[in-house]
């Protein structure tokens, strides 16, 4: 979620509410009927139990910001009672709200989201700007010195009686199903309201059980330090330690070289291990029967040995993905291999299996920076390298490798595997000249058994057609490689596969496809027409199934995307099917499927990016192709990677690929794609340069709309480098406001006013910051943008922050909250959980506060962003309030070690006053009575508000 700074002016406003007919009776004057109660006939009104209990009913009403509207109006009526006793209409302002509230919660109280009316969610809405208002007026009042309350009582209370008249004006249309006619009505609706409280307590009792004991597990930076570092809690990502798959079921000859293998792990000595050797000879199958050797298993507990399957890695940055899926963690600093790394330093002793490393070894591009992974995956010491590679030297041949040359099997095992596959084979007379003729290659066994079980051959049968093929391929001499081509073709070439033309098709189709995919999948997305002819590619073992992924060996995908056989209309139709997939899932964050089109798109994200970076010479010939894969393609893969890692290759690539494609909209709409990459990771100069290139290209296009949406995040990249005045953002904001007003587009509008309401914040003006927010939300709630009406929220719980008004605070965060998991927008849970743990700690709940941080940490994490700095430090504020000092230590020199790394945000004035705050703090543990020097005051004043920061620096 970005959060952005906007000018000081506003230039439209909003009507929220109108007149509507055919509804119940207007609901003011029965309020205005029982607005003047004696205190007898009311007498337990002031109850501040029920107020609670009015207030914990309310944030279950599934309305946006309607525990707000009710905590907003318990506020009203505190300040009624406590501070303005003296005003003649306070009591009747008191009871005015009261009664509306009473009669709003219990109209809504149990009902589901889609029970209730889209406007009476909007009238929620005004009422809470309104009940601001009325706030902010008390609020001036109790303000007062004492001798002026009583010298201007009469103003004072004509200010309270303008405030009746204005909600006596907002009610005017404002209706609901229930009537009150009477005093004892409101009696009886707080009973009502009481008993449905207790009941529901009752049903959660259980629940409430388990959160608190929860809540009281005791926390240390040793959480802290685990959880960044290694996997991520299964409730926050599908990505967990990619364990060692079970082995081949069907695997001879290979004994003495697994137990050679046992004893270089299990031994003292750490060396790494390099299985060599051509394609076909065993080398995946004998790393599993190593690693799932029990001695190895005693070693090395499940989760410490590791499955790296590289074959999904045809380049580095899908190198540092995979390896970052298979360990379990997720990009947190901007750079995979850090994160990689320190995952791995802070490892007990572990073993990584990087198969079939050979992919991304001999990639085109970039093998000096997959050797440097190597050396530096190397320079820890408690990290063994289990590589297989086809090859006939190891990666890093300097490194202390303990190497084996894989040959091929003997004789007796030779015979073992074909009689496996083709038990019928055991009698035939010619199997022997037939296993000494593909030289005993395990793989090549195994497909001529198939082919000669699939056809009726026997052994000499297809031993004659072996000679036949390999004699036209390659003369008399075969080596290894080319005696596993023929056996390749020959099943390519079988009958089974002839008589099916569509099963070659489908086998092009698979090998295009690194990390197999489903039966599901390949059926709906990439193979609807082929997939009958799956049965034939099973038969003659040319694809495989693990569980329920469907894949092609590698070293049968190495033969069937050679050049001279591969299908490049199959290639062409991967594409289509890639950029359709796209399509179906890009949903809108506040679209109701965008978490599960999310998931799916993450399941299948490797294959996506494989597809789309493949065949480049279709890209080049193609150029209404070409523009097709890159707005369907490109550009959707890289507005999904966007909301939840840091990655920006395939955004660059599809720049590179559209460099000579004259179209401004999607010129724009690439480099705005690319501007918020670097925005979400703080590289705010970056960000900056990208969008205003994106503005241009808008503006050329006379496309208000994006042009607008490009300003405000342009507005915030600008803002959080600090380095242009005020005024300039206030021009580009109006600039905004002026293309809403053009386009009609009342969502984009109501966005601006946030952007207003922020600016007004940080220049302490939360008067018109609440003004402006109050505007916003309910037409952001009327269009149905949760995602920016939780940002909205979330605004104002900072305005409430700094009002010192926490109880307000933490309803704003929690709504937002509450709206921003509901559309699965991780990284606003983040904020909003940090924003939590701060106004807890400001309450002075320094214990509680630990939780909602830690939280926030974990999902930044799952999301493949950089952990908040506020967090870390909210965290060890928590523990040196507690006298937890190491536990505070350890996390403030995190902090500063963050900060210092060379892919930390741009210096900027808020994180040099976090790093200031973050020295004193590390100071004040070994000397709490220390008093904050005049520039320390600034920075901690830039970071907490007053009331914090009194809490803060109180004695413990």
């Amino acid at each position: 979620m970005h959060f952005l700074c906007s000018p000081s002016s506003v230039v439209c406003d909003v009507n929220i509410t109108e007149g509507r007919e055919g509804q119940p009776k207007n609901l003011t004057t029965n309020i205005n009927e029982v607005a003047k109660p004696t205190p007898g006939e009311y007498a337990g009104e002031a109850a501040k139990g029920f107020l609670t209990i009015l207030e914990a009913v309310a944030e279950a009403v599934p309305v946006p910001g309607f525990g707000i509207v009710v905590k907003l109006a318990v506020e009203i009526i505190k300040a009624c009672e406590e501070g303005h006793a003296t005003l003649g209409r306070a009591q009747e302002l008191k009871l005015r709200i009261k009664a509306l509230v009473l009669t709003l919660v219990n109209e809504l109280k149990g009902k589901k989201e889609g029970e209730i009316r889209a406007q009476m969610i909007q009238d929620i809405g005004t009422l809470k700007r309104e009940f601001y208002i009325i706030q902010t007026q008390l609020n001036e009042i109790a303000s007062q010195h004492p001798l002026r309350l009583i010298l201007f009582q009469s103003l004072n209370d004509d200010k309270v009686r303008r405030c009746v008249a204005r909600l006596d004006t907002s009610l005017e249309n404002f209706e609901l199903a229930r009537d009150i006619e009477h005093t004892d009505m409101l009696l009886e609706l707080e009973q009502q309201i009481a008993t449905f409280h207790a009941q529901q307590q009752q049903n959660t009792q259980t629940l409430n059980e388990v959160h608190t004991s929860v809540a009281n597990l005791e926390l240390s930076m040793v959480h802290v330090t685990t959880m960044l570092a290694q996997a991520s809690p299964a409730h926050l990502t599908s990505s967990t330690r990619a364990l060692i798959p079970a082995n081949t079921h069907i695997f001879h000859g290979r004994d003495t070289l697994v137990a050679e293998l046992v004893g270089v792990l299990v031994g003292g000595s750490r060396r790494h291990i390099c299985l060599l050797g051509p394609g076909g000879m065993g080398k995946t199958s004998t790393s599993l029967a190593v690693m799932n050797h029990p001695d190895v298993e005693a070693r090395f507990a499940e989760h410490l040995r590791v499955w790296v399957p590289c074959v999904k890695a045809p380049s580095t940055s899908l190198l540092f993905d995979t390896l970052c899926t298979s360990l379990g963690i997720s990009i947190k600093s901007g750079n995979p291999l850090s994160d990689i790394l320190l995952a791995l330093r802070t490892s007990p002793p572990i073993v990584l299996v990087l198969d079939n490393f050979e992919t991304p070894w001999n990639a085109t591009e970039g093998q000096s920076e997959v050797e440097q992974v190597i050396r530096d995956i190397h320079r820890i010491p408690h990290v063994t390298l289990f590589v297989t590679i086809r090859s006939s030297s190891p990666p890093c041949e300097d490194l202390p490798w303990h190497r084996v040359d894989l040959h091929a099997v003997h004789a007796t095992a030779a015979r073992d595997i074909y009689i496996s596959w083709h038990p019928k084979g055991n009698e035939d007379p010619g199997l022997p000249g037939l296993l000494e003729l593909i030289g005993h290659m395990p793989l090549a066994v195994m497909l001529m058994a198939k082919f000669a079980a699939s056809n009726g051959l026997s052994a000499e049968d297809v031993a004659e057609e072996y000679k036949v093929l390999g004699t036209a391929v390659m003369g008399q001499g075969l080596d290894a490689k080319t005696s596993m081509d023929v056996c390749i073709r020959l099943s390519v070439n079988s009958p089974r596969m002839t008589a099916h033309p569509e099963a070659f098709e489908l086998l092009c189709a698979i090998a295009m496809l690194p990390a197999g995919t489903s039966y599901q999948t390949l059926s709906k997305w990439w193979a609807r027409e082929l997939i009958e002819a799956l049965g034939v590619l099973r038969d003659t073992s040319l694809v495989e199934q693990n569980g329920s992924t469907i894949f092609v060996l590698p070293v049968i995908q190495r033969y069937i995307r050679h050049d001279s056989r591969f299908s490049k209309q199959v290639g062409i139709s991967m594409i289509e099917s890639a950029c359709q997939f796209l399509e179906a899932h890009a949903s809108d964050i506040n679209d109701e499927l965008f978490k599960s089109h999310s998931a799916t798109v993450s399941a299948e994200e490797g294959n996506l990016e494989a597809v789309l970076l493949t065949t480049p010479e279709i890209h080049a010939t193609q150029d209404g192709f070409l523009l097709r894969v890159i707005r369907d393609g490109f550009l959707l893969l890289a507005r999904h990677q966007q909301r939840r890692s840091a990655r920006v290759d395939i955004i660059e690539r599809a720049l590179h690929l559209a460099r000579h494609i004259n179209d401004n909209i999607l010129q724009g709409d690439l480099l705005f794609c690319y501007g918020d990459c670097f925005l979400q990771v703080g590289q705010c100069g970056k960000a900056h340069t990208q969008l205003e290139a994106a503005l241009n290209y808008f503006l050329s296009a006379s496309d208000k709309t994006r042009a607008a949406k490009c300003r405000l995040h342009l507005v915030e990249a600008m803002q959080r480098q600090a380095d242009e005045t005020f005024e300039r953002c206030q021009e580009i904001v109006v600039d905004a406001q002026a293309d809403c007003k053009a386009t009609g587009n009342e969502g984009l509008a109501a966005r601006c006013l946030v952007y207003l309401g922020i600016s007004h914040f940080r220049f302490r003006n939360y008067p018109a910051a609440l003004d402006l927010l109050t505007q916003a939300e309910p037409v952001l709630a009327r269009v149905k943008d949760w995602y920016h009406h939780a940002e909205c929220s979330q605004v104002t719980s900072w305005v409430h922050y700094d009002m010192g008004q926490y109880d307000l605070a933490y309803a704003c965060a929690a709504s937002a909250l509450g709206e921003s998991d509901r559309i699965g927008d991780a990284q606003g849970c983040a904020g909003l959980h940090n924003e939590i743990g701060k106004i807890l700690s400001a309450r002075g709940d320094f214990e509680g506060s630990l939780r909602p941080h830690l939280r926030s940490l974990e999902i930044r994490k799952a999301s493949g962003l950089p952990p908040l700095s506020a967090a870390l430090q909210g965290m060890g504020l928590g523990w040196a309030k507690l006298g937890k000092v190491e536990d505070a230590r350890q996390a403030f020199e995190e902090l500063l070690q963050q900060f210092a790394s060379p892919d930390a945000s741009a210096p900027s004035p808020s994180i040099e006053a976090r790093i200031a705050c973050t020295h004193l703090f590390l100071r004040r543990l070994q000397n709490p009575t220390l008093i904050p020097t005049q520039e320390e005051y600034v920075a901690l004043r830039m970071c907490y508000s007053d009331g914090h920061i009194e809490k803060i620096l109180a004695p413990a």
